[in-house]
């Protein structure tokens, strides 16, 4: 539903544009050897932490550890609270903590949108990521009921 909205928001923006921005962009290869090494020892902290937190907070542990690791990355609390939740974490704290994760993500990302790209693109990205939250949290809603 998220990806849906997503794409939703992106068709929008895309037929209001008036301007083709175009830019130089550098490119780097997502797989070289030291991204995925440094991805390896990310996710092995994440996961080490977030089963600590979970450990000694429960379900409140794994919330703020999604919260905290998700600011940085939602790619390995993702990994990290799906290999809990095939054990000690119960299936509905995996996924509210994952959907946390997210959103914390994606506020980072807006508040970068707005720093970088001045207060009117960073309201346009803001407004995006709302609507995507928004079917997400929808979403998670009826999943977790």
């Amino acid at each position: 539903m998220m990806a849906g909205a997503g794409l939703l928001v992106s068709l929008w923006f895309y037929r209001r544009s008036k301007d083709s921005a175009k830019a130089d962009l550098e490119l780097s290869n997502p797989v070289e050897l030291w991204q995925t090494i440094k991805f390896a020892l990310l996710f092995a902290v994440v996961l080490l932490a977030s089963k600590a937190a979970t450990i000694w907070l429960g379900a409140r542990g794994a919330y703020a550890a999604a919260a905290l690791a998700g600011m940085a990355d939602v790619d390995t609390i993702t990994l990290s609270l799906a290999r809990l939740a095939h054990g000690s974490l119960p299936a509905r704290v995996a996924v509210l903590s994952i959907f946390v994760a997210a959103a914390s993500n994606t506020a980072v990302k807006a508040i970068l949108a707005a720093r970088l790209g001045g207060w009117a693109f960073g309201r346009r990205v803001a407004s995006a990521f709302a609507v995507i939250l928004a079917a997400g949290a929808v979403t998670v809603g009826l999943w977790v009921r």
